[in-house]
């Protein structure tokens, strides 16, 4: 029994060994509703994008949608860049959206097993 015991142990220590992090890179797009002008459009996907940076890690992962096989860490959105477009629901009618591309990457841990 006590072999088996310290078997399981070194079985278990051993396998942490292998287990090394990784960066993973990726991006989403968000969009806003839609405004009567350019200027509105572009003014709230920047405070969009600010809401974004000023929330936790655990409230990133639900907003991003990050799945990963063990917890994502050190979240970073970095390089994103804001859109307006311009588009029509009816004959006439023009409106604007902010689409706002978040860049975004964080740390998990691959296992090599």
């Amino acid at each position: 029994m006590k072999k088996l015991a310290t078997l399981a142990a070194t079985l278990l220590i051993s396998t942490s060994v292998f287990a090394s992090t990784q960066v993973v890179h990726s991006d989403k797009h968000f969009n806003t509703d839609s405004f009567a002008n350019k200027a509105q459009a572009y003014e709230a996907g920047f405070d969009y994008l600010d809401n974004l940076k000023d929330l936790s890690d655990a409230e990133l992962r639900q907003k991003l949608l990050i799945i990963s096989q063990t917890p994502a860490t050190d979240i970073e959105i970095n390089n994103s860049k804001v859109f307006v477009e311009e588009f029509s629901q009816a004959r006439g009618e023009v409106a604007y959206r902010a689409v706002i591309d978040v860049d975004y990457n964080f740390t998990t841990l691959q296992n090599d097993n």
